[in-house]
């Protein structure tokens, strides 16, 4: 083969594989990894946008949400939580408002024009429709539907509880079982807590402010008497007391759906069957033998029994041998005095007849209870344990530490040293029981409190203290009621927003993690797809 031949054919073999140019191939590279970042941030973004519906759905089935509040405001409470699971038949909630006009203004013009609350509580109001519903995510067989009070279809529901004057932004709460429809109108006074300034009510101009949300025990208590089949009904004998001390417990009573009578008679002559249960708080006049041979046969029901006795001592009240003495009949001794607590860590601060009581018995009524605090107790302890059908527990006591002083002992008297400090009870528990013709255990309960303080609102509304469970659960106990299983005591909200309720550790863990992590993860993510590049 000729030799110039050959070097040709190799140049033109040379030629045919020569490499493309740089700018071709950079080029191509470009296109493929441009593609190659378009796909990945489309499936990032599918994947965001399926993340995103699935963690709505399972917000709406497992409510995937943090409570950032100190005292958890957004958030049912747990043992609201254990009863709302319970429910087993369906209830409607019907708002008489949009939810739209919970979060508008609407709901404030409405308390300007009705209440003369002047100031904005849009927080309060959304903090409402926030909380309401959430009891559908716990129980679906609780159903929140909204109304426009402006529609025309509004007039059938007036026209259904015509018995009833709705309002704008009323809540109804109902239940229908066997054709019949039990409910409870729920309006707004009963929600927001209303404090009224009259200074010029001479005028006719009252102020008004909100003090606080009740939406969750309210709406939690009325479905609770939609649901239950009867309703206790019992009465306070008032005659015998100077002054009123019981309107805060006959109103926790009625939210737990008692229905309350007063007796104010001087004299009592006979009490109704009807009641339940009755209930003498502070007297300060004594009882004479004819009225209490009322109260023994009331108890006695005809040898029926089931009706009860609560009482609440009064230590400012004059010693009252006659009511005193029928209560050691069921082995409750009350002494004259007041309870004097010598260990300054069981007493509030400068306060010694102020002091704390605790459990002694297990029990029902105080098993969930850590403390109570109260102040003029009496001197209770019980007369016997055990006496022909009578039996009597100590539920809760003081500790060993305090000594019954003498009537009208200040806070200042120092005369401790020459007493002998001992265990008082505060709520003593006296049952008598029997059976009937048919066999079945019939129980009568008297209950005594060593102070009415119990009652008062100023020591019930301490945190983590247990005054408002345990006369509930006393009430319960005394009347026979059906026990629910929670105690629908008031959940005071005084956070007005998320800003002034979140709590410094919170707000810490918020900066951290949007201020702080975030930024690094991203850092991080940068340098590591810049140093695999590179390496690329």
């Amino acid at each position: 083969m000729d030799e110039k031949k050959i070097v040709s054919t190799e140049n033109k073999t040379k030629k045919k594989f020569t490499l493309p140019k740089r700018k071709h191939i950079k080029n191509q590279f470009l296109f493929k990894r441009g593609a190659y970042s378009v796909a990945i941030t489309a499936i990032v973004l599918v994947g965001i946008i399926i993340l995103n519906v699935l963690v709505s759905a399972l917000n709406n089935r497992f409510l995937l949400e943090y409570d950032m509040t100190s005292n958890k405001v957004n958030t049912i409470s747990e043992e609201n939580i254990e009863y709302i699971k319970k429910i087993d038949t369906e209830v409607t909630v019907t708002m008489c408002a949009l939810a739209q006009d919970y979060y508008s203004g609407s709901m404030n013009d409405y308390a300007q024009y009705q209440y003369g609350i002047t100031e904005n509580y849009n927080d309060y109001y959304k903090q409402t429709v926030n909380l309401i519903e959430k009891y559908n995510n716990y129980n679906k067989k609780i159903k929140v539907k909204f109304v426009d009070t402006q529609d025309a279809s509004f007039a059938n529901i007036t026209a259904k509880y015509s018995n009833d004057q709705l309002n704008y932004g009323d809540i109804i709460v109902s239940c229908t079982r066997n054709g019949v429809e039990r409910y409870k109108i729920i309006g707004f006074k009963d929600i927001y807590n209303i404090t009224e300034d009259d200074t010029y009510a001479n005028m006719g101009y009252i102020m008004s402010t909100i003090d606080s949300n009740n939406i969750e025990t309210a709406l939690t208590s009325a479905i609770a008497y939609a649901t239950s089949l009867k309703s206790s009904k019992v009465a306070f004998i008032t005659g015998h007391s100077k002054k009123d001390t019981t309107e805060a417990y006959r109103k926790l009573l009625e939210t737990n759906n008692y229905e309350v009578d007063l007796i104010s008679d001087k004299m009592i002559t006979e009490i109704s069957d009807k009641y339940d249960a009755i209930f003498i708080a502070a007297p300060t006049s004594d009882f004479i033998e004819s009225e209490l041979d009322a109260i023994a046969d009331y108890l006695d029901n005809d040898e029926k029994y089931n009706k009860g006795l609560v009482f609440f001592a009064d230590a400012a009240a004059p010693y009252l041998p006659n009511l005193y003495g029928f209560l050691e009949e069921w082995g409750i001794t009350i002494d004259a005095g007041i309870l004097f607590e010598t260990n300054t860590s069981n007493h509030l601060p400068e306060t010694p007849t102020t002091l704390g009581s605790y459990p002694v018995a297990e029990d029902e009524i105080v098993e969930k209870i850590s403390h109570c605090i109260s102040g003029s107790n009496v001197p209770m302890v019980p007369a016997y344990t055990q006496e022909n059908s009578i039996k009597v527990t100590t539920l809760m006591s003081t500790p060993g530490s305090v000594v019954g002083a003498p009537v009208g002992t200040s806070n200042a008297w120092n005369g401790a040293d020459d007493y002998e400090p001992l265990a008082y009870s505060t709520v003593i528990q006296s049952q008598r029981a029997a059976y009937d013709d048919e066999n079945n255990l019939i129980t009568n309960n008297v209950i005594a409190f060593s102070s009415c303080d119990f009652i008062y609102s100023e020591y019930s509304e301490y945190n983590n203290v247990g005054n408002k469970n345990v006369a509930l659960a006393a009430a319960e106990r005394a009347s026979g009621a059906d026990n629910t299983g929670i105690s629908f005591v008031s959940k005071v909200i005084t956070d007005e927003s998320f800003a002034t309720s979140v709590t410094e550790e919170r707000v810490n863990l918020i900066v951290i993690i949007f201020l702080v992590l975030l930024p690094l993860a991203c850092i991080a993510a940068g340098i590591y797809v810049f140093i695999r590049r590179k390496n690329s």
